[in-house]
């Protein structure tokens, strides 16, 4: 965001011509709680007549290297749905874990507002708890987030499967031997039936 005086040098104005061109619809302020303006850069930018092109990312993500074959499998899913995008991300690790390098570069490009669109298989692809704040994030950032799969599971199969990725994480940062893992897996797997 920029402060008025900002804009001003960029464009090489007055405050007076700035406030002109609020008035007149050239570029619209964010008006903050204490009344001041802030402008947006890409804002300035489209103003000055330089365009950045934004950015389609499709994101993929599994849970564990066991998976990668699914991981190709749910990136070629997501180049068949959109044809015309311009980076793949993909991450393996638990979505509980907000500090996936893949994650982390497109969260950073978001709030760059390099990217106008996220395209993601399932909602749970990106974050395991807190999606609504991602969302929040990109409306924010005038990104929108695609989820291709809305699967309408019951309460009951996601507190599954989220405790199933509590567990891959636990069994992670804890070091979790694999038989007392799979011992308590299956316990919480016998819970689906």
């Amino acid at each position: 965001m920029l402060r008025p005086k900002e804009v001003c040098q960029r464009l090489g104005i007055s405050y007076a011509t700035l406030r002109e061109y609020v008035k007149k619809g050239y570029v619209k302020p964010v008006i903050l709680e204490t009344g001041k303006w802030r402008f947006r850069e890409e804002d300035v930018e489209k103003l000055m007549g330089i365009v950045r092109r934004r950015k389609v990312i499709l994101y993929a993500r599994v849970s564990s290297n066991t998976q990668r074959d699914d991981l190709v499998n749910q990136v070629k899913y997501l180049q068949e749905q959109v044809k015309d995008y311009d980076q793949v991300i993909t991450d393996v690790g638990s979505g509980l874990n907000m500090r996936r390098r893949g994650f982390l570069k497109l969260l950073r490009m978001i709030l760059n507002n390099e990217v106008s669109k996220v395209v993601i298989a399932y909602s749970d692809r990106l974050v395991r708890f807190g999606f609504e704040i991602i969302e929040e994030v990109c409306k924010a950032h005038n990104c929108e987030i695609v989820v291709l799969n809305k699967e309408d599971e019951t309460p009951e199969q996601e507190l599954i499967e989220d405790l199933i990725s509590i567990l891959v994480s636990f069994r992670g940062k804890h070091g979790m031997r694999s038989h007392k893992y799979e011992k308590v897996k299956k316990c919480v797997e016998e819970l689906k039936a």
